[in-house]
């Protein structure tokens, strides 16, 4: 019996991917925030799966599988930025980065710019901003993925906020000046309160 027979008898199998298909979209676009090229968003998205499919039997709590799916393509993104800042130190040929800076033709240019924005973030303000704005997980799910505490990722996804407007207004035309807020490209989740206020006991 050949393994790949194997892995179609599998009753896991369709489970896992039951359960990755309403959120599938959600983790490509977290993941096309999160790097700046094509071959690393294919890499990545391909790793989640795989890592997630031979790992799906450790899932106890099928209600934490976006958290659990998520935080496997934050570790795979981590390691791949390690790789890459470890690389860039012995190779003089990524110098030319800007030629395969990943663009599409189908994304728009507000897209574009607000993935430029998100690369002059640290990359766990970044993250959060992503997974809260983009992706739409909630602020306990990123708190999960992070392992820091809710007002921790609040703090990050404010500040997020403020420096991608600042950039934002920056880059776009003062003919239209309500163009420079983040909130035209990405409407703030519902969900959110800045953490200056949240109410205190």
């Amino acid at each position: 019996m050949s393994d790949t027979k194997d892995i179609d008898t599998n009753p896991q199998n369709d489970r896992f991917f039951t359960l990755l298909e309403p959120y599938y979209e959600r983790l490509v676009r977290f993941i096309r925030m999160t790097t700046t090229s094509k071959e690393e968003v294919e890499d990545i998205l391909h790793d989640t799966v795989l890592q997630g499919y031979q790992h799906f039997q450790q899932l106890r709590d099928e209600k934490a599988f976006l958290s659990w799916l998520f935080s496997i393509a934050s570790r795979l993104e981590k390691r791949r930025r390690v790789k890459a800042f470890i690389f860039t130190k012995f190779d003089v040929l990524l110098h030319d980065r800007e030629e395969r800076h990943y663009t599409r033709p189908d994304i728009s240019a507000e897209t574009r710019m607000l993935h430029d924005a998100l690369q002059h973030l640290p990359a766990k303000q970044r993250e959060a901003y992503t997974l809260f704005e983009i992706s739409g997980l909630s602020l306990q799910e990123i708190q999960a993925i992070q392992g820091d505490s809710l007002s921790s990722v609040k703090m990050r996804i404010a500040r997020a906020r403020d420096k991608i407007k600042a950039l934002l207004t920056d880059k776009l035309s003062d003919d239209n000046p309500q163009q420079a807020s983040i909130y035209h490209i990405v409407p703030p989740h519902e969900d959110f309160t800045p953490p200056s206020l949240e109410k205190t006991s």
